[in-house]
């Protein structure tokens, strides 16, 4: 007779502060301009850069200059 096994489930619980600050060090040490940290209670922690915000240009010359339409 064979055991069968359950899978397990995952548990519900934050990560740990080492795992977020490694998290942090690893995409800065990839160069990633980090801003920001999402954690779930899941144990999933998203690293925010930079470059994944828009910015909104600052007049209407720039918006203009940012479309392409300036020669």
């Amino acid at each position: 007779m064979t055991a069968v096994r359950k899978p397990r489930e995952r548990a519900n619980h934050y990560p740990t502060k080492a795992a977020v600050k490694r998290a942090v060090e690893t995409a800065r040490e990839l160069g990633l301009t980090v801003v920001g940290v999402e954690i779930s209670k899941e144990g999933v922690i998203k690293i925010l850069d930079q470059a994944a915000i828009p910015q909104k240009p600052k007049d209407e010359f720039e918006e203009w200059l940012a479309s392409g339409k300036l020669g």
